[in-house]
Order: structure tokens, then C-alpha cells, then sequence
């Protein structure tokens, strides 16, 4: 009786066990649930996120178009600004703006948000899963233009794995000369070998409205570093 008595003692703290495990899964599985599904998360490999990348992807946008020739000194600030988000960025895309939401509060700090559906891919790979359609969050003072509804936009993002978002970025307006100039920055980059030409760009979307659209061709993967006025740490080189 005593054998009997240990024998089911023992097999009582096992199904006890098991059913404790099976609730932490239901648990785990649960929370995971409650993630949105496709929105846009690090791939695995992604590097951490450092604070010095955070004057080029401050989750804001530039209204003004970029002088790629100008001199002056604001103009020479934003042609390092823009090469520092080009060469750090995981993913440069055409977004178009669907709508603008009003500010609101986020973390005690003032926010904006947009919703955008991802376009062409001027750079990099967009994670398996992600939908085409996106809310971003601003963090900048500035209110977002009224009338950006349908306008096309660059989007440069840079994950920050374990942050809320998973990223950061910054967005430019989308105009000819911009799109352009990027996409013939990444084709030399490739043609030069220095970037992985066993990847492709791909599209998330069919829809195409909005202005600036540029050449569809070009569309690639990889990395671009070293992008001319760009320093190592993602901030625009002193002169």
C-alpha cells in the first residue's frame, strides 16, 4: 500500500507539472495573440538600436524638398542628414500618406500619426508578414501639412529592436529628383559590389496613387554604407 500510495503521489505532481507548463504556453500564447499582426517588426538579426542614430531617424518628417546642389549652410545640413538616413537605413520605401491623424498624447510626449501604405522599395526587405498598410508615429513640434493626404513620401527606417515601435525613421517628400537620385545611388553601390546582389527589393501593394512616383526598375536589397557627407555613427559629418 505504501508503494501505491508514493507511485500515485508521484504521478499526481507530474500531471500537476504538466498542466502548470500548459498554462505558462496558454499564457505566452495569449500575450502573442494580442500583437498585432503584420505591422512592421525586426527580423531576428537585426542590430540594436543606439542612441547615435537618433538625430537621422527622429521619427519626424522634412516638408521641405532637399537641394541636393545647394551651399548654403541649411543645405549642407540636410545633404548629410539625408546621406546618414540613406546609408543606415534597413529599408527605404515609397509610402503614400492615406490619412493624417490629429496630436494626441504618447508617453507623456506630444504625437502625431499617419497612416501609409508602403509602396516600392528603393532599399532593403521588408519582413515576411508585414501588410501594406502602416500607422507611423511623429514625435516632431511641427503639425504634419493638411493636405498630405495622397502625396507619396520616402520613408527611411532603421529597426530599435524591443522598442515601441520596433523602429525609428524619418520621412522626406517623394519628389522625381529624389527618388532618382536614390535609386541611382543604390544601382552604382550594387554595380560596385558593395552590396549582396543575391537579394531583391520587393513591393508590398498594388495600389499607386499620389505624386513622384519614380522608375520602377532598380528596386534591390543589401546595405548602403558610406554614403557621401555621412559619418560612421549615423550623424552628418563636420566639415
Amino acid at each position: 500500500m505504501t508503494s501505491l500510495g508514493s507511485t500515485r503521489a508521484f504521478m499526481l505532481n507530474v500531471v500537476a507539472r504538466l498542466a502548470l507548463v500548459a498554462l505558462c504556453a496558454a499564457a505566452i500564447a495569449g500575450c502573442k495573440s494580442r500583437t498585432p499582426r503584420g505591422v512592421l517588426s525586426p527580423p531576428d538579426d537585426a542590430a540594436a538600436w543606439e542612441e547615435r542614430y537618433a538625430v537621422a531617424f527622429d521619427d519626424d518628417y522634412t516638408d521641405a524638398d532637399l537641394e541636393l546642389r545647394g551651399r548654403a549652410s541649411h543645405d549642407v545640413t540636410d545633404q548629410r542628414l539625408f546621406a546618414a538616413r540613406l546609408g543606415h537605413s534597413a529599408i527605404v520605401a515609397l509610402v503614400e500618406v492615406e490619412q493624417v491623424w490629429g496630436r494626441g498624447r504618447y508617453q507623456s510626449r506630444r504625437a502625431q500619426y499617419l497612416d501609409v501604405e508602403i509602396g516600392d522599395i528603393l532599399f532593403g526587405e521588408l519582413p515576411k508578414g508585414t501588410r501594406p498598410s502602416q500607422m507611423l508615429r511623429l514625435r516632431g513640434e511641427d503639425d504634419m501639412p493638411a493636405d498630405l493626404q495622397g502625396h507619396q513620401l520616402v520613408l527611411f527606417l532603421r529597426w530599435a529592436p524591443g522598442a515601441d515601435p520596433a523602429y525609428h525613421h524619418h520621412l522626406m517628400p517623394a519628389n522625381t529628383d529624389i527618388v532618382a537620385y536614390i535609386r541611382a545611388l543604390v544601382s552604382h553601390a550594387r554595380a560596385s559590389g558593395e552590396l549582396d546582389t543575391g537579394r531583391k527589393g520587393k513591393r508590398a501593394g498594388k495600389r499607386r496613387r499620389g505624386k513622384a512616383r519614380g522608375d520602377a526598375s532598380g528596386d534591390t536589397g543589401g546595405k548602403v554604407e558610406g554614403s557621401a557627407g555621412a559619418s560612421s555613427d549615423g550623424s552628418p559629418a563636420e566639415e
